[in-house]
């Protein structure tokens, strides 16, 4: 089998397995005991050695980090699958806004959770900062008004359903299941029960 996809459930790997899924091609899934070290073994670190999933190898090339991955089985698999854009200028739109969903998107949300919110990745009461929560917050805020416009007169952020949606979606799941409420954005919200429904969610780990 070409691709070998290294995950654990309830992790970031979540985001290539939905990306796996929608594209429909082959894999075969190896998940990894994390109680066991399985992440740190002289092996898996060849694939990935910042020793964390999610991995993928295709074709005996090794890739980690979900976002790389996900650039990755867009510009190999999705294009002729209709789940990544071909022309320069959407091809431009699909990279720049799957960079700025966790470079600027899930950054500012996560900083407002481990400062801001008492969820079970955030910091002690007591390490917490009130600055960082306010700051990355307000950033936080701006970001979903920014995803909230660009889908004012489209469902999905590229236009039609591509690997794009998966890393926001993602995303954005994580953020509300770890107790992020951001009002005054309903097509965000629309957006998010939108790719909650798409059957391939329901074959994630």
């Amino acid at each position: 089998m070409a691709i070998r996809f290294y995950s654990w459930p309830m992790s970031s790997g979540a985001r290539t397995h939905w990306a796996l899924e929608e594209l429909g091609v082959p894999y075969e899934y190896v998940q990894l005991d994390r109680s066991k070290g399985e992440h740190k073994t002289p092996e898996f670190l060849a694939i990935n050695p910042n020793g964390k999933v999610p991995a993928l190898v295709d074709d005996g090339i090794a890739y980690f980090e979900s976002l790389a991955i996900a650039l990755h089985l867009g510009e190999r698999y999705g294009v002729e699958r209709g789940l990544w854009p071909n022309e320069p200028k959407d091809r431009a739109e699909a990279l720049s806004w799957s960079v700025w969903a966790l470079v600027e998107l899930q950054y500012n949300f996560r900083e407002y959770i481990y400062h801001g919110l008492a969820s079970p990745i955030s910091y002690k009461p007591e390490d917490q900062s009130k600055a960082a929560a306010q700051f990355n917050l307000e950033r936080t805020k701006q970001n979903f008004a920014m995803l909230d416009k660009r889908l004012s007169d489209r469902e999905y952020v590229c236009g039609a359903f591509t690997l794009v949606d998966t890393i926001f979606g993602s995303t954005l799941r994580f953020a509300k299941m770890m107790g992020v409420k951001i009002d005054g954005v309903p097509r965000v919200d629309a957006y998010v029960e939108r790719l909650s429904k798409r059957p391939a969610i329901a074959r994630i780990k």
